[in-house]
């Protein structure tokens, strides 16, 4: 039969059936012969359209069937057959089996299946499907010949076309297949991620990941720039993806990304503690015994640089700590939990986001991913902190000198580089990030503690916290500003004029033997 004469074939098979009544009657009146199996099946069969069963044309054990049948051989060939190929058609016709020009499948939703935490790794592989995976990669190879649909929302552009052209353009049919190579790619790489997750190989020779958008932003890092929230597909909510926001408007694209910082600055701690970061930037942060003494310590290090930032806390948020926020310029709030009062006093506040992370814990095996012109760089995550403290001066620290540095430390972790973090106590004084220079970093920060902090209780020592090694001239600077003691990676070779420097200042310095920068 001469290709002009050939009545058109469509196949549907499908797990989300939104829309395939409508779609496949208005198939049926532009000349396609429908041949439909499963579910998808039955359901046409109710709507009174007259189709044909592919269980007909594809015999099959029943045990098996419903799972392979669009893998079988007679569907891939009446899918990869070449239109113009008198062999290709002849062999279909010793088959009994027309040419499939339209394919419309996609697959059982697997990624939600993965995020219930009570299904076994049996009860999952059952959902794995094969078969359908097949027939769209076999179309999509073939898109010359055929039209491949894995999503509901293209049926009504194909069926305009076809109403007006009779035909589908190159061009579409392309979209197409590369639209279904996406969602098949998608769909094996949810179901890698879910068997991999124990997968010890940190940065394998070829790496993909499966993401499923979660929310569109209202803009990016800039009204002009488009932003959407993924997260990992097939796995359970965790991290500040899995986020609840419970009172305000929904969180922006700088939402996310200072929400990032201050939520893992304040998991950094055992004890109560607040963290208010602005622009990426920790502004300041605080630890006490009570949550309310930590927003106002942390609050009150930099009120001009924690105005208009965000807050994270480790702890429920309480009636003392909303009463203190409400007073403050904080767009929105993080905890684990609210109390009911705490809640009651925030909501009255205007455009304050609040939200809730049951769980700061972050994942052993996360990586960080930065995209560059064509390209993507990755790394581990900066999960460590404090392996050691060396004193490396004749100066020993205080047990309060000792205390304040490993808070300090854990601060300047999370601040861009170079940086410098003077604190007292458990709180910041001042906060020096993403500077060029390290003495400028240095003095920036000391300038912002004195103007801060012009009047600081002899009874709490001022220390110095630096993601990067320090020289000689930086500890006189640190020394002038009223610095009592140090603390520094080390490993350079200044150190021994910065450990003369300190001796002669009567600071005391420690070594951590590990930097954190952060770019």
């Amino acid at each position: 039969m001469s290709e002009e004469k050939r009545m058109r074939t469509a196949l549907l098979s499908l797990a989300d059936n939104s829309g395939v009544v409508e779609f496949a009657h208005d198939l049926a009146a532009l000349g396609f012969r429908v041949i439909a199996s499963g579910g998808t099946a039955k359901l046409l069969k109710q709507s009174e359209l007259e189709i044909d069963e592919l269980r007909d044309l594809v015999p099959f054990p029943d045990v098996l069937g419903g799972r392979l049948r669009l893998a079988h051989p007679k569907v891939l060939a009446a899918l990869l057959a070449d239109r113009r190929s008198p062999g290709d058609m002849h062999d279909l016709e010793k088959i009994d089996m027309p040419a499939l020009d339209l394919i419309a499948v996609n697959l059982y939703p697997v990624s939600e299946v993965l995020q219930d935490p009570n299904i076994s790794q049996d009860e999952a592989l059952e959902f794995f499907d094969v078969s359908g995976a097949a027939a769209l990669r076999a179309a999509a190879r073939n898109f010359r010949h055929v039209v491949v649909l894995s999503d509901p929302r293209d049926y009504e552009s194909v069926l305009d076309s076809l109403r007006e052209f009779k035909e589908v353009n190159f061009e579409t049919r392309q979209r197409l297949a590369a639209k279904a190579f996406h969602y098949t790619a998608y769909y094996d790489a949810t179901v890698a991620q879910y068997l991999g997750d124990t997968d010890v190989e940190r940065l394998p020779d070829e790496m993909v990941m499966s993401l499923k958008k979660a929310a569109d932003l209202r803009y990016g890092e800039n009204p002009h720039q488009q932003a959407a929230l993924y997260r990992r597909s097939g796995a359970r909510p965790w991290g500040l993806s899995a986020a609840t926001l419970v009172h305000g408007k929904p969180l922006s694209y700088n939402h996310y990304v200072d929400l990032e910082v201050a939520v893992e600055l304040a998991a950094e701690f055992a004890e109560p503690a607040c963290a208010i970061v602005k622009h990426g930037n920790p502004a300041g942060v605080a630890v006490a015994h009570a949550l309310g003494e930590a927003a106002h310590q942390a609050y009150t290090s930099d009120p001009v640089g924690g105005t208009g930032g965000v807050a994270a806390f480790n702890r429920e948020v309480d009636e003392e700590a909303a009463q203190f926020l409400s007073q403050q310029y904080i767009e929105c709030i993080l905890a684990p939990q609210f109390s009911v009062k705490a809640m009651d006093r925030l909501r009255a506040k205007k455009d304050l986001r609040l939200v809730t992370l049951p769980s700061m814990l972050l994942s052993a095996n996360e990586i960080e991913l930065r995209t560059i012109s064509g390209g993507v760089i990755i790394q581990d995550k900066d999960n460590q902190t404090l392996p050691h403290m060396t004193v490396v001066t004749r100066h020993q620290p205080s047990e309060i000198e000792k205390t304040t540095l490993e808070f300090a430390w854990r601060v300047a972790k999370h601040c861009k580089t170079h940086c410098a973090v003077l604190a007292r106590g458990q709180s910041t004084l001042g906060i020096a990030c993403g500077q060029t220079s390290r003495m400028d970093a240095v003095r920036l920060a000391v300038v912002k503690g004195q103007e801060r902090h012009p009047i600081v209780s002899p009874n709490f020592p001022v220390v110095l916290a630096s993601d990067g090694v320090l020289s000689l001239q930086h500890i006189l600077e640190a020394a002038q500003g009223g610095v009592t003691a140090v603390i520094q990676p080390g490993g350079s070779s200044e150190d021994k004029d910065a450990i003369k420097a300190c001796d002669l200042k009567n600071l005391a310095m420690v070594f951590t033997g590990m930097r954190h920068y952060r770019h």
